[in-house]
């Protein structure tokens, strides 16, 4: 298991390499802000604008509580999933865990509250995981596909050239 040493930084991204197989698993734990309106959690193609996002992971606060999944596939975004009656709440602590099954993605949040978004791209596609907006991040860990992946630094955000 991979364990990014201090507290990660919003915008955060990190490479992913090999994409994202089947039983791999990543973990993050924060804090939502009492001023937090949602954040995002994104597994990305490319650092690159309009990426394919195979998935996209959206806790919303204005109004009533929810999630959005999606997927954005050749620059156009999927159907959104939308969950309610969430148990992310402003000012408390959660940890998320995203695994990667051969038909999903399996999202548990706080070790109870499960939900399942179907893949719409191929996980092995995905090179990076970026976390952004109002969430303050305090840990960052992963475990991939029966080997354990090394820590990995932050990469340069949008504006980069490689594509991996």
């Amino acid at each position: 298991m991979a364990l990014i040493p201090d507290k990660p930084t919003i915008p955060y991204s990190t490479a992913i390499p090999g994409g994202l197989r089947p039983h791999t698993w990543v973990k993050i734990q924060g804090l939502v802000p009492e001023t937090s309106t949602g954040f995002r959690v994104k597994f990305i193609y490319g650092q690159y604008e309009g990426a394919n996002v195979a998935l996209l992971f959206n806790p919303r606060f204005e109004g009533s509580p929810h999630i959005i999944f999606n997927s954005l596939v050749e620059r156009k975004w999927g159907q959104e999933e939308r969950k309610e009656n969430i148990p992310l709440r402003k000012g408390k602590s959660f940890t998320l865990r995203f695994t990667t099954t051969t038909k999903a993605y399996e999202v548990t949040l706080n070790e109870r509250h499960r939900y399942e978004f179907r893949h719409r791209l191929p996980s092995e596609g995905v090179r990076f995981l970026e976390v952004d907006g109002n969430v303050k991040l305090e840990a960052v860990s992963w475990e991939g596909g029966g080997s354990y992946w090394t820590r990995f630094p932050p990469v340069p955000r949008w504006g980069a050239s490689r594509v991996y």
